[in-house]
């Protein structure tokens, strides 16, 4: 069952955190209330194990707040707690998941 990231960030609180996210070198696709998404590299690919076709997305679910999540921009099949509350923190957290595959 997926669970559907709900139209909650305000807009300066994601460009903030998609300004962190590109200083680390990262490419954002798409940016709104309801999610950032960004495509993943073949390095990313495999450090996420991820399937073709697939994004990271971070966003905002009831039931865990900050998560993550590969899918599509609506969609993410599991979410997963981003321990992270600053755009500079998230921004941190999203480069460790794309090198390493860990947000931890």
């Amino acid at each position: 069952m997926s669970n559907h990231i709900t139209d909650e960030m305000p807009d300066t609180w994601v460009r903030e955190v998609v300004d962190a996210i590109e200083v680390c070198g990262h490419e954002v696709t798409d940016a709104h209330e309801s999610g950032i998404a960004i495509d993943l590299t073949p390095v990313s690919m495999r450090a996420l194990d991820a399937d073709p076709g697939e994004q990271l997305i971070i966003g905002w679910t009831e039931r865990y707040g900050i998560d993550w999540g590969l899918g599509r921009f609506d969609q993410v099949g599991d979410p997963q707690t981003l321990d992270a509350t600053t755009p500079q923190d998230i921004a941190a957290a999203v480069h460790q998941l794309l090198t390493t595959g860990s947000a931890s």
